[in-house]
């Protein structure tokens, strides 16, 4: 356990996020557990517990939910298993039972994405799930909490036998309402019931002609309530029947309270598995609604927040639409102690806070606002000295209390302390408060300690730029417009533009002036330098940040630009290799129509493969001149008497028919949408210019002979 003071929490607003995370949910268990939790002093006695919440929160993320968390305390009652001849009321068994399958929920979706949250897959394998538990539960309990009829032979035997006593005597009562209402005996209302008996309403002038026991009259003593005598009968025997029915009962959850009792130790570990689920949701809820992550924790002393954000902040102006400037703050071995200054509502306690509550936080579970890369190590000891402590009851000043509190930090401050103290030295006289904080921060420096610091003391802005691990840093702020941006600036102090903003509120400039005549040229310049060197500061940085938007927009243009560049490029190139392929396609084409027309001449066969093979040689050594890969010479034999055996005698006679029916049947008119013979481009034929046409394959034309067309689809 870390020390950490109560005083610490209600410091940083712990309490606040306890509440936040309170609203996640109504359980009673986890709610105490979350009320009282506590910040650890390392990292081994939250690890586990950090890793399954941020599992939990990447489930939450990814949209592969967790089974359900959800369920009623039995612990308490669980507790009775130890003590002889006593039994678990039957909704007790309800809550246990559905425990157990909760708990069968869990270890089949962990089965299945064991990989993915292999935190909770290694908790979870340290509990051993009785699926015969809730079987046997649900064979004798019903889902409304009450014992089944089926729970035993006896039980089912006097159920039946009060519903049929039931009947027989509801039955009877009907018939006597009926009779005496016809008399008019009755009340307007007629009946009424008396416990678990049905009694008449008779109006009281009547009493004496009703047979039965009175059991009690109205307000006003207009109506008696009788038991008829007639169904007295009935009711004494489901008297008895509901005696043997409760006792049979009671038989029953004691049978299964027995049965129960060797698993008592697991039952009561399911409540806390289910507990910490639950827990963990709460905290992965709040998580996803303050961009919370785990940070890389480290065991040397490196504090690194990247793009870190105040919790509470980042939670109420996210439900506001506010935004929140985050910080980069870095705490090292060579830099530990951070003296933060600059002007007042300018941000510096709400980043000493920061800091603080984003460490108690990680080492009490919760996850944190801060960038994945972010650094943070585990301290044994965080102290606090924020706000106003004046106390009534114990005599003390705000100065005492904070003298007070620095002899403990003295005391306690080591390489394993972060401590926080707001408004540092102030409380009492500014030159004697100064120099006794000067010396305070120098023993701070000698004890090895991280801290963070806020002060307007121009003494300690000088003595952070002169002790070893520690250094200045201070809240910008914009002279200009005199307001704060809330950007912490490390490397120099910064000034509180005092004047600056009195001036900004009204204060008269006699006055002001009056002020600055009152207080010595030095500080005066001082603080006036400070202020300059602030202002050049900001806009070196903003000139920086304009630089590196311009730079990053222009290299988007230029990556922009290229692209377009090589889209065209390849554009081109298609069009290109489109254009070679037509263009050989109908050279091939023409070739092959000129060895069949030679063929229908001759019908010299001999001639005709002597042609073909001429043909299929000369287009083979053009290939494999202007084809990017060549064709391997083992594979050259192959090839060719592929090519021979496509064209063989079958398909030349079938190709020269077809050429004869088309040549005798199509004649080819502008506005068909055709293509060369041999090819299996498309495209429009656009007009006809002595015997040649003129073909449109959407981003070119090309001219054909007319008598190399074949057509696809007539025009309209």
């Amino acid at each position: 356990m870390a020390y950490i003071h109560p005083k610490v929490l209600e410091d940083l607003d712990f309490d606040s996020v306890r509440r936040l995370t309170l609203e996640k949910t109504d359980n009673p268990l986890v709610r105490r557990r979350i009320s009282e939790k506590m910040p650890a002093g390392n990292y081994a006695e939250v690890a586990d517990e950090l890793q399954r919440t941020d599992e939990y929160l990447k489930g939450l993320q990814s949209g592969n939910f967790f089974p359900s968390s959800d369920f009623k305390p039995f612990g308490e009652e669980l507790d009775k298993l130890s003590v002889k001849n006593i039994f678990l009321e039957a909704p007790v068994f309800l809550k246990l039972a559905r425990a157990v399958e909760t708990m069968i929920e869990w270890k089949k979706f962990l089965k299945k994405f064991a990989s993915d949250y292999p935190a909770w897959s290694g908790y979870l394998s340290l509990f051993s799930v009785h699926p015969q538990v809730a079987k046997e539960i649900r064979t004798k309990i019903s889902r409304t909490g009450e014992v089944k009829d089926q729970a035993s032979p006896e039980l089912e035997e006097i159920r039946r036998r009060i519903r049929e006593w039931r009947r027989q005597r509801d039955d009877q009562f009907s018939r006597l309402v009926a009779h005496f209402d016809r008399l008019g005996y009755l009340d307007e209302i007629k009946e009424s019931v008396a416990g678990d008996k049905p009694v008449l309403a008779v109006k009281a002038m009547y009493k004496r002609q009703v047979k039965g026991q009175i059991t009690g009259t109205s307000r006003s003593g207009s109506i008696i309530f009788i038991e008829p005598q007639a169904t007295a009968e009935f009711n004494r025997r489901l008297q008895i029947l509901h005696a043997d029915e409760k006792a049979e009962i009671i038989k029953i959850l004691k049978a299964l309270t027995d049965f129960l009792r060797p698993f008592a130790e697991d039952l009561q570990a399911y409540e806390h598995f289910l507990t910490e689920a639950e827990f963990s949701r709460a905290k992965a809820l709040l998580a996803q609604e303050t961009d919370a992550v785990l940070p890389q924790i480290v065991s040397r002393r490196v504090l690194h927040l990247r793009q870190a954000y105040h919790p509470l902040l980042k939670w109420h102006h996210r439900h506001g639409g506010k935004p929140v400037v985050p910080h980069d703050i870095e705490l090292n071995p060579q830099r530990r102690i951070m003296v933060i200054s600059g002007p007042n509502a300018g941000g510096k306690s709400i980043t000493l806070k920061t800091v603080g509550l984003i460490q108690l936080m990680l080492q009490a579970g919760w996850l944190v606002p801060v960038h994945p890369e972010s650094k943070m190590p585990f301290f044994g000891k965080i102290l606090s000295d924020v706000g106003d402590h004046q106390s009534v009851e114990n005599e003390l000043s705000t100065y005492s209390y904070r003298l007070k509190n620095m002899k403990l930090f003295l005391r306690l401050a080591d390489v394993n302390t972060l401590f926080l103290i707001d408004e540092f030295g102030s409380g009492t006289d500014p030159d004697l408060g100064g120099a006794l904080a000067e010396v305070f921060l120098e023993e701070f420096s000698r004890s090895g300690a991280y801290g963070i610091i806020t002060t307007h003391y121009n003494n300690l802005k000088h003595k952070a730029g002169e002790l070893e691990g520690v250094f200045n840093a201070y809240m910008e702020f914009d002279a200009q417009r005199l307001e704060p941006t809330y950007r912490l600036v490390t490397g120099q102090p910064g000034s509180s533009f005092t004047f600056e903003i009195a001036a900004k509120m009204g204060i008269p400039y006699s006055l002001i002036n009056r002020a600055k005549k009152k207080t010595s040229r030095q500080k005066v310049r001082f603080d006036r330098t400070l202020s300059q060197l602030q202002e050049e500061k900001k806009n070196l940085r903003q000139s920086r940040e304009n630089y590196l938007k311009q730079s990053a927009e222009a290299e988007r243009q230029r990556r922009q630009l290229e692209d377009e560049h090589l889209q065209i490029l390849k554009k081109l190139e298609a069009f290109r290799q489109l254009y070679e392929t037509e263009r050989h396609t109908l050279e091939a084409g023409r070739k092959i129509l000129q060895i069949f027309r030679q063929f229908q001449k001759d019908k010299d066969k001999k001639k005709l493969w002597k042609s073909v093979n001429k043909w299929i040689d000369k287009e083979f050594v053009r290939q494999q001149k202007t084809s990017a890969k060549k064709i391997p010479a083992k594979h050259e034999k192959k090839w060719r008497e592929q090519v021979h055996k496509e064209l063989s005698d079958k398909d030349v006679k079938k190709e020269l028919t077809r050429l004869e029916i088309k040549k005798m049947t199509y004649i080819p008119k502008p506005g068909d949408r055709v293509r060369l013979k041999g090819s299996t481009a498309n495209a429009t034929l656009e007009r006809i210019e002595n015997d040649i046409a003129v073909l449109n394959y959407g981003r070119f034309t090309a001219k054909v002979p007319l008598q190399d067309l074949e057509l696809v689809m007539r025009k309209g």
